[in-house]
């Protein structure tokens, strides 16, 4: 089964209170905790019937938000004190490397977020998600084995964990952020595209559950799925009802507000919305399209608490569509390449994910059967 932990902002009592009734998979980032470790202290006892996923803040690092990492028992320490339970992810702290670093700086990033896993899997155990970094082939392979094998990292006194043990889930960074990798010159989305294809096709026959991080886009988030991924993050439900637009199903965004930064709503959009009105999901339901439009439009907080409801309900509808695909990844091809029809950039993404999906799908099939 394909799931979405909807990624919130800890002190939002839009995240606290409305939107765990949409979903029971929910991410939280403590990036800002590490300065008020205290602040939300038994934050977890709030979700008494949801599963937790809690972000260490890496991608803060990547984008200089953090500017040097806290030491991971610090990471240890914030997650022990908003609580957690058996069931929930917690993401280790790692540290993302860029493409444009030189080679050794890359391999060193590498290396340290393997090390860093392995102190918070010796103090937290299996719970924690390694997060595995790389820009080529060798890198990738590299950082998998690291956090297998701690025997081929220096720990000095971190950790009493040793011995190989592969993990059987993996998260994986998709840096598909638009606004910050592909801007300046930083990042080519061909190349950021072309690294997330090689890096599936690398885990998809090492780890049983692959966790796809930073793939809020509802594009990227199918992407993923069909790469193989089980789990996703998704802020996007948040960023798109800032600009003050809506999801539509199986459609993509629509700008409702006083600045066209999507697609202007149109009347055949909303046709489709009164397809999925009904379901259980939808927080407004029992109130007219009309309605929830006009409350929607406004530009205020108001706005904001139902664009923001309204699409992460439509971020769940598009989870059920990425389920009914779920064992029959050769259907959700056909499903893409029709759903991104008048999409070329997203097309022509597929078509290069494609090839190679199908290749890694025969060479797993050869493997198990002449083993």
């Amino acid at each position: 089964m394909k799931l979405v932990f909807l990624t919130n902002n800890v002190s939002d009592e839009i995240d606290r209170v409305s939107v765990r009734n949409i979903s029971r998979y929910l991410m939280f980032s403590i990036e800002p905790l590490y300065r008020d470790p205290l602040k939300y202290s038994g934050f977890r006892r709030i979700f008494t019937n949801h599963i937790v996923t809690y972000d260490s803040g890496g991608f803060s690092f990547l984008i200089g938000k953090i500017k040097k990492p806290p030491d991971p028992r610090y990471t240890v320490y914030i997650y022990r004190k908003l609580g957690f339970m058996e069931r929930d992810f917690l993401i280790q702290l790692d540290l993302p490397p860029l493409p444009s670093l030189p080679t050794e700086k890359r391999i060193e990033l590498i290396k340290r977020s393997a090390e860093y896993y392995h102190v918070m899997v010796n103090e937290l155990g299996d719970r924690v998600l390694g997060v595995v970094h790389g820009w080529t082939r060798e890198e990738l392979e590299l950082s998998f084995t690291l956090l297998g094998d701690p025997d081929r990292i220096s720990l000095g006194s971190f950790t009493t964990f040793t011995g190989v043990v592969w993990p059987s889930k993996i998260a994986l960074g998709s840096y598909v952020v638009k606004s910050v990798l592909y801007n300046n010159g930083r990042i080519g989305k061909k190349q950021v595209f072309k690294r997330l294809n090689l890096a599936f096709e690398i885990l998809r026959d090492k780890v049983d559950e692959i966790f796809l991080l930073g793939g809020s886009n509802i594009n990227t988030m199918h992407l993923g799925f069909y790469l193989g991924a089980k789990y996703c993050d998704g802020s996007a439900w948040r960023i798109a009802s800032m600009l003050s637009t809506i999801f539509i199903p199986e459609i993509g965004r629509r700008s409702i507000g006083r600045k066209d930064v999507s697609k202007r709503l149109t009347n055949d959009d909303i046709i489709i919305m009164k397809r999925w009105w009904l379901h259980h999901l939808n927080p407004f339901k029992d109130m007219k399209i009309s309605e929830f439009l006009k409350l929607a439009k406004q530009p205020n907080r108001v706005g904001f608490y139902y664009r923001a409801l309204w699409n992460a309900f439509v971020t769940k509808v598009e989870e059920e569509i990425a389920n009914e695909y779920a064992n029959d990844p050769d259907s959700y091809y056909r499903y893409l390449l029709k759903r991104w029809d008048n999409n070329s950039f997203w097309r022509n993404v597929l078509k290069l994910v494609r090839s190679s999906y199908v290749q890694s799908k025969l060479t797993v099939y050869l493997r198990q059967t002449y083993k």
